[in-house]
């Protein structure tokens, strides 16, 4: 392979050489008449099957995007956990420092991957062009996780916490509503994204730009804050900002489970490279330009919550402890009303830069074949230009898991049920990256990862599949047994395993023998 090789030569899906030249040729043909015969007769239809995406994102709205997708419930509402799992106010820090180092290497494996396969669809085209044996395994149950999994649990949980923000604006009260009102402003808030994406995309992505705008603003207001109150009583008012530290290794996983999430949407570009103007340059100094500028908020955010809170106070604030936090050093009208809302505005601008990135998802995965009714997930609207349907299939399956978990710890096994498949295609795909410097030495590659921080990635995700399943120190008290998050998480990549086979092999070899009958006919 020379050094001109593109993306476009590599054989993603190479489908078995059973069929003969002319029943290939005659499928085709009948397949391309039926599509056109389909556009003609309905008049109703707006949609087109094989249309590209507007190359519309250029390097400040890709930043807007990463940082909206990065900054949103997780700054806001995981400290308390986090501070819960470590025991400590210095290692909540460190397992913060920890994450954004973690996160930029990632960061930087992943644009090495978008820029040397720019495709939309992220992991999926990384792995079935890293493995393309057994044909798309990979890319399928990728698919089917983050469209099924990963992506709906992590948008249901911020969508969540946007109600329990404007709930707590409008009584002042951070736990006193009902859990039920919550969750029906977090549908509201997903449907209205999914509309404003699938009807007036450039509004849409203005609208995100405007809330990054905001969310960057917030998280610098905590910091002044903190600054101002810094040396009243010490961090979390204590002397010793490691004492009660834990040593168990279950509830480091856990923590940097939350401080992870609280990071993820650097990937958020690579589901769209297909929309981005210069995808060789833009993606990587967006991607990894919003990462940085957003770790660095989010560590002296965190150093300024404990500036003004006692660990006792945080530990009971759950998942609304940035309201508590301004109710204490700026008064109850700020604290209680004004920032409440900004909150909420952060996290709907989160929702919907997540929104956005999983129905490219699922537009990817449908345009390959992948899932039922694929010709309707993988269309784009006539009139609007946007995957409508994968924008309604995507608001549809974070409804699910909005509804249907039982109130208590939802929120943190939401975010422990979703993370555990993502670590396993995550460490795969940058496994896969390293693989393919030697498979794919010609590829061109506008950005070149260091490989120590390959390595870096590949052992965190490694720690993050196996930790989760040593027993925590306080597992008798949990509501919910420690294990079911990384056995829901393997089960469902057991299970789309045999879907995978069941549609990629078993129903490839039915169509095959029908096209035999049909050809000897």
């Amino acid at each position: 392979m020379d050094s001109s090789t593109s993306y476009n030569d590599i054989p993603l899906r190479v489908q078995p050489s059973k069929l003969s030249t002319g029943s290939v040729d005659r499928l085709s043909t009948s397949i391309d008449a039926y599509s056109l015969s389909e556009q003609a007769s309905s008049p109703a239809n707006n949609v087109l099957a094989d249309a590209p995406l507007e190359r519309r994102l250029g390097l400040w709205s890709g930043m807007a995007i990463v940082m909206g997708s990065i900054i949103g419930s997780g700054i806001f509402s995981t400290p308390s956990l986090i501070l819960g799992s470590v025991g400590s106010v210095g290692m909540s820090i460190v397992v913060w420092v920890i994450g954004a180092v973690v996160s930029l290497c990632g960061c930087a494996a992943y644009m090495e991957l978008g820029t040397m396969l720019p495709k939309g669809g992220g992991e999926k085209a990384y792995l079935e062009a890293a493995f393309p044996r057994p044909r798309a395994l990979l890319g399928f149950v990728f698919c089917l996780a983050s469209i099924l999994v990963c992506y709906p649990t992590g948008l249901a949980a911020d969508a969540v916490v946007t109600g329990s923000y404007l709930l707590y604006a409008i009584t002042g009260d951070a736990t006193g509503h009902s859990v039920w009102a919550e969750r029906a402003i977090g549908v509201g808030v997903t449907a209205l994204c999914a509309l404003m994406h699938a009807c007036v995309a450039k509004t849409a992505i203005r609208t995100q730009g405007l809330l990054t705008v905001v969310k960057a603003l917030l998280l610098l207001l905590v910091v002044i804050v903190g600054l101002l109150n810094m040396g009243k009583g010490g961090l979390g008012g204590s002397s010793n900002v490691f004492a009660g530290t834990s040593t168990n290794a279950n509830d480091y996983a856990s923590a940097l489970f939350k401080v992870f999430f609280a990071y993820s949407g650097y990937t958020a570009l690579n589901y769209a490279v297909d929309e981005l103007k210069r995808p060789e340059k833009t993606l990587p100094r967006a991607a990894l330009g919003g990462l940085s500028l957003t770790a660095m908020l989010y560590v002296l955010s965190n150093v300024a919550y404990f500036a003004v809170l006692d660990v006792q106070t945080i530990g009971a604030s759950g998942t609304t402890v940035a309201g508590v936090f301004f109710t204490k050093a700026l008064g109850a009208v700020w604290g209680q009303r004004i920032v409440p809302v900004l909150i909420a505005l952060a996290t709907f601008g989160n929702v919907m830069c997540g929104v956005f990135a999983a129905s490219r998802v699922v537009f990817a995965a449908a345009r390959d074949g992948y899932l039922p009714w694929d010709h309707l997930w993988g269309s784009v609207s006539q009139r609007f230009a946007t995957p409508v349907w994968a924008l309604g299939a995507t608001w549809a399956l974070i409804t699910v898991y909005i509804v249907l978990p039982p109130p208590g710890e939802a929120y943190a096994l939401l975010i422990d049920v979703g993370g555990y498949p993502f670590w396993v295609f995550s460490g795969l795909a940058v496994i896969g990256l390293v693989r393919m410097r030697s498979t794919h030495r010609g590829l061109a590659r506008p950005f070149r990862a260091w490989m120590p921080v390959n390595v870096v990635s590949i052992a965190a995700a490694v720690f993050m599949c196996v930790v989760p399943f040593v027993k925590p120190s306080d597992a008798e008290s949990m509501k919910v047994p420690y294990w079911v998050a990384p056995v829901t998480g393997v089960v469902f990549i057991a299970a789309s395993c045999g879907l995978w086979y069941v549609k990629m092999v078993l129903l490839d070899r039915v169509e095959y023998h029908k096209q035999i009958s049909e050809d000897q006919i």
